[in-house]
């Protein structure tokens, strides 16, 4: 999809605190395909995931941090993980529901169209 639409908008991810930290509350999937990371004390640390979450993935497009007080994750409701898109004059269009299991991509691909044809 961000391949689809990058010319008409910009596409971010962004990093928020981990949910399942081995140090936390360790998940038998994530173990299960060698994800096994602590909860990031430092900007550093929380990059040094994001960096390794970016090349395992594939993202195409920039994964940007939240700060270590989880001011987006806070400020968004973004944990578990969230879809949002945010329209061109920076209000939020779209807050998907609670992912991975609840992401609406078909509903993100047609709010993206909508606010295209506004544009």
């Amino acid at each position: 999809m961000s391949e689809t639409y990058e010319a008409q908008c910009q596409f971010l991810c962004i990093y928020i605190k981990e949910i399942h930290p081995n140090d936390e509350m360790p998940n038998s999937v994530n173990l299960a395909d060698g994800i096994d990371v602590k909860q990031p004390a430092t900007d550093d640390e929380r990059a040094e995931i994001a960096g390794t979450c970016m090349l395992r993935y594939n993202y195409r497009f920039p994964m940007l941090l939240d700060n270590m007080t989880n001011q987006v994750e806070e400020d968004y409701l973004a944990l578990p993980e969230r879809l949002y898109l945010i329209d061109a004059n920076g209000k939020i269009a779209l807050c998907g529901g609670p992912g991975p299991h609840c992401f609406d991509v078909d509903e993100l691909e047609k709010m993206i169209q909508k606010e295209i044809a506004k544009a």
